[in-house]
């Protein structure tokens, strides 16, 4: 952290109550021209105004101000690994390790929810995309100024276990999560994936959904194992399922496509296609005609795992939906959306910077029906904002974004800096 910013900091907390100024080198909003050297005028919580900086030079701070990130998808059980779970592939394999790690550490599972929530702020996260197995998150534990988005995890394949399943379903949407006196907790459903859900499961989970206006997230189009597995009723998954005692071969008879598991989620109000990494082109067009499905792409899961390049491209430029997500410790170094965005950002030079913002900020919080002016930083409302540093010889803005070293350290909720 630099000198300046921890400076500004201090005085930042001894002008509470006042009318208070913030001059930076950058301002960003999503989908917006980028201001330079702009001066932020707060008072009790709010923007008053955004102009122009009246001074330059050593008064305005070596930082970047952006709006609170969106974290679309996260597993945040498995936030006490200090590194990924190996080896990548096969990803049948790692699917076992997953279960075994998670198997032994069921009790710390509580323990992991709140480190994760607590790194997710450390990283300017003030919403985000959770799925949920056997812990649910209390809103007791998530910091104030934070919304988490709660997708029960439903999984099976045997018919005489769906009545059981759906009741845990609607148990979990019936299950009110008052605000607390920090955070807040909205909640949806996540049928798993095409290989793990049975089919009439998974029309009941979506009818269920609709009926009470909830979102829905499922893991889609991930591997081409799963791609075979529906489409010719074999391969690597067969074989895993079978090793765990879980196949059943007329759930899988062939000739299914992951258009058959896009058309449902068209009925709910939001969803989220998790990974897309496999999307055909006719999926990527059904896509950009059923904007409340957002294709969530997590770049260091899906690097970590050895995928062909992302459809995101073409996902953009045909106009569907698209954010950004960090998947889990379990594929991935932490639970960073800003560094998402970087890397994406060095993948793909002919996309914006604002408008790639928008895929963790505005496009991500409507993506899974959250208020959409918590993430931007407009005048007369809440100051909402996360400080980059930007001290480094990076002369565009491009290349001072893509910089290792620009990275989130404050947090700003309302007239608190974090």
């Amino acid at each position: 952290m630099s000198n300046p910013l921890q400076r500004w900091k201090d005085e930042w907390h001894q002008q509470h109550g006042q009318e208070r100024f913030l001059r930076v080198r950058w301002l960003l909003n999503p989908n917006e021209t980028p201001l330079e050297n702009v001066e932020l005028v707060e008072y009790q919580g709010l923007v008053a105004e955004i102009r122009a900086s009246p001074t330059s030079g050593a008064d305005v701070l070596p930082a970047i101000l952006i709006p609170a990130l969106v974290n679309a998808h996260t597993h945040l059980e498995f936030s006490m690994l200090t590194e990924a779970i190996c080896p990548a592939l096969p990803f049948q394999d790692w699917i076992t390790s997953l279960i075994q790690w998670r198997r032994a550490r069921d009790p710390e599972a509580e323990s992991s929810i709140r480190k994760g929530l607590a790194e997710s702020r450390r990283y300017g996260v003030t919403s985000l995309g959770e799925i949920t197995t056997t812990h649910a998150v209390s809103p007791l534990e998530v910091p104030e100024g934070s919304t988490v988005v709660s997708f029960r995890e439903i999984l099976g394949l045997q018919q005489e276990q769906i009545s059981e399943l759906l009741q845990k379903a609607s148990d979990h949407l019936n299950h009110t999560t008052p605000t607390g006196p920090r955070g807040s907790v909205e909640t949806g459903l996540s049928p798993h994936a095409p290989y793990s859900v049975h089919p009439n499961l998974y029309e009941a989970l979506i009818e269920l959904a609709v009926s009470r206006n909830a979102p829905v997230a499922m893991h889609l189009a991930e591997t081409t194992d799963e791609i075979e597995l529906l489409q010719d009723g074999k391969g690597a998954f067969v074989e895993f399922l079978q090793g765990r005692g879980l196949w059943n071969a007329d759930v899988f008879p062939g000739g299914r496509l992951i258009r058959d598991f896009l058309e449902p989620l068209a009925q709910v109000p939001r969803a989220l296609a998790i990974h897309g990494n496999y999307f055909s082109s006719r999926d990527i067009q059904f896509l950009a005609r059923h904007t409340n499905i957002a294709t969530v792409y997590c770049p260091r899961t899906h690097a970590f795992f050895r995928h062909t390049p992302h459809p995101l491209p073409q996902l953009l430029e045909v106009g569907a939906s698209v954010v950004l997500g960090t998947d889990s410790r379990a594929s991935n170094p932490d639970l960073s959306v800003w560094k998402e965005l970087q890397l994406v950002a060095a993948q793909f030079p002919d996309l914006s910077i604002p408008q790639l913002l928008a895929l963790v900020t505005t496009n991500a919080a409507d993506a899974m029906g959250l208020p959409v002016k918590r993430h931007q930083i407009l005048a007369e409302l809440p100051c909402h904002a996360v400080i980059l540093n930007a001290d480094s010889e990076a002369g565009d803005l491009r290349s001072l974004v893509c910089h290792s070293s620009t990275q989130p350290v404050f947090t700003i909720l309302g007239d608190v800096a974090e």
